[in-house]
């Protein structure tokens, strides 16, 4: 088993992918993302935890509504499904919701790297309530 556990005082680097997803899988993740309804919007990013991997890994940051947050396993299993179906056996992503990790989420967008935004009204307010949450913070 591996261990997924970041530390509070590991960096992370969230950034745009150097090696995307060719158009046609790219095409095909958002479609399957889009009819997913567990998913309110979801990033495609690359990710390094300095210290603890020697390269990123392509990472989708799914954000899901709040109907589907009560039963986190079965959404992730859902979207799970959704991803192996849309990439080639040979290509992995981690999947990590980002309702889970909200914290993250101003990093992400900066990321610029939106896949798919099936509710605008929830990123706008997940993104407005991020940006509270960091607002209070101590500095």
């Amino acid at each position: 088993m591996t261990d997924t556990t970041i530390e509070p005082d590991q960096e992370i680097i969230i950034e745009p992918p150097e090696v995307g997803l060719d158009d046609e899988v790219g095409a095909r993740l958002r479609a399957e993302l889009g009819s997913c309804p567990d998913v309110a919007f979801a990033h495609l990013t690359q990710v390094t935890v300095v210290g603890r991997q020697p390269e990123p890994q392509l990472s989708l940051w799914v954000w899901l509504v709040p109907e589907a947050v009560g039963s986190l396993r079965a959404a992730l299993n859902l979207v799970s499904e959704a991803v192996a179906r849309a990439l080639p056996r040979d290509l992995f992503v981690d999947v990590l919701i980002l309702n889970s990790v909200p914290e993250l989420l101003a990093s992400v967008e900066a990321a610029n790297c939106l896949l798919v935004e099936r509710d605008a009204g929830e990123r706008r307010l997940a993104c407005a309530a991020a940006e509270r949450d960091r607002d209070l913070e101590p500095a």
